[in-house]
């Protein structure tokens, strides 16, 4: 109800003192390594100019330095159930899950699809940011299909893609896939990294992993629309070969592969 955020848990008492009463909520969960501002003033930009949703930001700060595999393993499923069970206890101000958007990127876009198959897949819906590929979808130690982010988890799945063969994972996982600049790596935007370091250095793949975070944030300008083209392939899209779809972070929930291409300045768009 401000353009603060306040600190709560899922035992809190009285979320109507926080909370708008049967509105859309979405919620943030940051990154592996990441901290609660990863999107906090996008949050709050977003929240000052739409004024009918409710947005909350997650914070697992303590738990998100641990090892990579002891994350997923162990950590990752805790923070799931925990988050499960905050978004049940929204239904006491006529929030269901229906209503409810988890946004999660990289590890913890498998994150929030962990949650919303604990909630049966009743989600309104996900949105995941170039999702890992190890672990999840490719690789020798693979985790085990119910951990991995999929079209089940929620009534509407949206995933961003932009490093597909390194970091991200090359597996279609959404109802809407949208894949920034092929979602390929190295994307034009980290050509700095490419150039010193090579294609295959670490600090250029985490480049193009989290630029897509880059540009999920700038879309949270509730000013900018984010214009993709629906195609079959990547191949079709350079081709010019289909046609312009407007589409929003949020609201456009055609289902298909989207395409796009970004500067490589702010706001991307």
């Amino acid at each position: 109800k401000s353009d603060k955020f306040r600190l709560t848990s899922s035992d809190y008492g009285d979320f109507s003192a926080l909370l708008q009463r049967n509105r859309s909520t979405v919620l943030f969960v940051h990154g592996w390594l990441q901290n609660k501002l990863q999107f906090a003033e996008g949050a709050k930009r977003l929240a000052m100019a739409v004024a009918y949703r409710n947005y909350c930001v997650v914070d697992f700060e303590p738990l998100a330095t641990v090892e990579l595999r002891l994350f997923i393993n162990q950590v990752s499923l805790r923070i799931a159930t925990y988050l499960a069970g905050f978004v049940q206890s929204l239904a006491a101000i006529d929030i269901p899950p229906e209503q409810v958007t988890l946004v999660g990127e990289g590890v913890t876009a498998h994150l929030v699809g962990q949650t919303g198959q604990l909630l049966g897949g009743h989600l309104g819906s996900i949105i995941g940011l170039d999702p890992l590929g190890p672990f999840y979808t490719v690789g020798p130690a693979i985790q085990h299909t119910r951990y991995t982010l999929d079209p089940t988890d929620a009534r509407f799945v949206q995933v961003w893609y932009s490093s597909i063969g390194q970091l991200g994972s090359p597996v279609p996982l959404g109802h809407q896939n949208i894949y920034v600049n092929g979602g390929l790596h190295p994307q034009p935007y980290c050509s700095c990294f490419t150039k010193v370091f090579g294609t295959t250095n670490l600090l250029t793949q985490l480049c193009s992993h989290y630029f897509v975070v880059d540009v999920f944030k700038a879309t949270l300008d509730p000013s900018i629309d984010l214009l993709a083209t629906k195609c079959p392939s990547y191949k079709h899209f350079l081709a010019g070969r289909c046609r312009i779809h407007p589409t929003t972070h949020v609201d456009g929930t055609e289902p298909g592969n989207f395409y796009l291409q970004t500067s490589s300045k702010p706001p991307y768009l």
